[in-house]
């Protein structure tokens, strides 16, 4: 079995490595483009250092001492006495001399002074002074922040593309297969394995669409199926109402005979799909229950059945049980379904054994035929709507496959249970359990 990744942990390390690269990113940056900025930004204690070393320079080695020192600074510098007289300078723009009476107060009163953002003077002994200023201006300063920021931003867009692509391509995927389910393509699958939230969302989708599928796929078959049964009787109602017409007296009392049974055929369906509707609406919540004798709701099932199929013979075992409380008419078609099932599933020679005890402090129906069965492979979709388990005898048998699917979401609405144990050829049992 994989191990599950978390998107979460996975965008968690990645804001981490994010910032590692910041820093390494920033660090060489730092090192490439600002190796000389603690001068540029410091000027006034440059100019005091400048000035320190100055101090003990012999008057003919100043020239080569303040070029060496303003190309390993990159700055312009001049060295003047108090009445402004130029000693040496270095560099393609060395500053002019001070005025008389800042150079004075420099001379008395301090060691150095800033001349402005990327300049400054010092004292030099009692009766020198020494000036510089950045040959970097303040525009190739912001320059070199800019170009830093873009540098850093061109790194960080750089390490996000591959994260940002492992999110971004399941993503589009799915919403591809989505607009492709949409559109009417009910095929359309995500199938993407990954181990993380994204991974767990297609299968979810996958899931969802394989149920809509079915969904869909039940109401087209629901749609074929009752207008199959709707067209049926309708049409022999039409055969009987125009042979009562012709007929003679004596035979007209056959022919609306027919034609009520058909009609109560018609009312049968109709009312499955009603009910059907309302429990999937939520009607479990409003069940009108009252106390009942499921042994007397048993036998007005069983009258039903012999209406139904006259001269069919049924094993009964009744004991006394307690009252249920139900609803009454929604208990008795789930009854009426599970009989006329097991008449529709076999052969008229063959008893139904219907048996009724109580048992695990309620009710126990079981309803067992000696028909056909149910094919092994189709024992897990039994309650599914739209179900029918003989295909072959679907027209014969008549329904629309909502009897079991029906009998199941009424039982449950009451808190009952409902099985089904089959086998192809030996029969079918049916076993209803409700509370007392």
């Amino acid at each position: 079995m994989r191990r599950r990744r978390s998107l979460y942990r996975r965008v968690y390390l990645h804001g981490v490595l994010l910032l590692v690269v910041l820093g390494i990113a920033l660090s060489v940056v730092g090192a490439v483009l600002g190796r000389d900025s603690r001068f540029h930004m410091s000027p006034s204690r440059t100019a005091q250092h400048v000035a320190h070393l100055l101090e003990p320079v012999p008057a003919a080695q100043v020239p080569a001492f303040l070029e060496q020192a303003a190309d390993m600074l990159n700055m312009d510098m001049a060295v003047y006495t108090a009445d402004g007289q130029r000693l040496a300078a270095a560099g393609a723009r060395p500053p002019r001399p001070l005025a008389a009476e800042a150079a004075a107060r420099l001379l008395s009163a301090g060691s150095s002074r800033r001349d402005g953002h990327l300049a400054a003077s010092a004292r030099v002994g009692a009766d020198r002074y020494v000036r510089l200023r950045s040959r970097v201006g303040e525009g190739s300063m912001a320059l070199r922040a800019l170009g830093s920021l873009v540098v850093v931003v061109l790194v960080l867009a750089l390490v996000s593309i591959p994260f940002a692509r492992a999110i971004a391509h399941p993503i589009e995927h799915l919403s591809t297969v989505a607009r492709r389910w949409g559109a009417g393509d009910l095929a359309a699958r995500a199938r993407l394995e990954r181990p993380d939230e994204i991974g767990e969302l297609a299968r979810t989708f996958d899931e969802t669409a394989e149920t809509l599928g079915r969904l869909l796929e039940g109401q087209r078959e629901l749609l074929a199926n009752v207008s199959h049964e709707l067209r049926t009787p309708l049409a022999r109602m039409r055969v009987s109402m125009a042979l009562a017409a012709e007929a003679p007296p004596d035979d007209v009392a056959r022919h609306l005979s027919a034609m009520e049974g058909d009609a109560d055929e018609l009312e049968r369906l109709v009312a499955d799909l009603l009910t059907t509707s309302r429990l999937d609406a939520g009607g479990a919540l409003a069940l009108q229950r009252a106390p009942a004798d499921m042994g007397a709701l048993l036998d007005e099932a069983l009258a039903r059945l012999a209406r139904l199929h006259p001269g069919r013979e049924v094993a009964r075992e009744v004991e006394p049980t307690p009252a249920v409380s139900v609803e009454s008419g929604l208990v008795g078609r789930v009854l009426d379904n599970v009989l006329d099932n097991a008449a529709k599933y076999s052969e008229p020679e063959r008893p139904i054994a219907v048996a009724l005890r109580p048992a695990d402090g309620g009710v126990r129906l079981t309803v067992r035929d000696q028909g056909i069965g149910i094919a092994l492979e189709d024992h897990a979709r039994v309650f599914a709507p739209f179900f029918r388990g003989d295909r072959s005898r679907a027209r014969g048998t008549g329904g629309a496959g909502l009897g079991l699917s029906l009998s199941k979401q009424i039982v449950d609405a009451h808190g009952g249970r409902i099985t089904v144990d089959s086998q192809p050829g030996a029969g079918t049992t049916i076993a209803i359990w409700l509370p007392a």
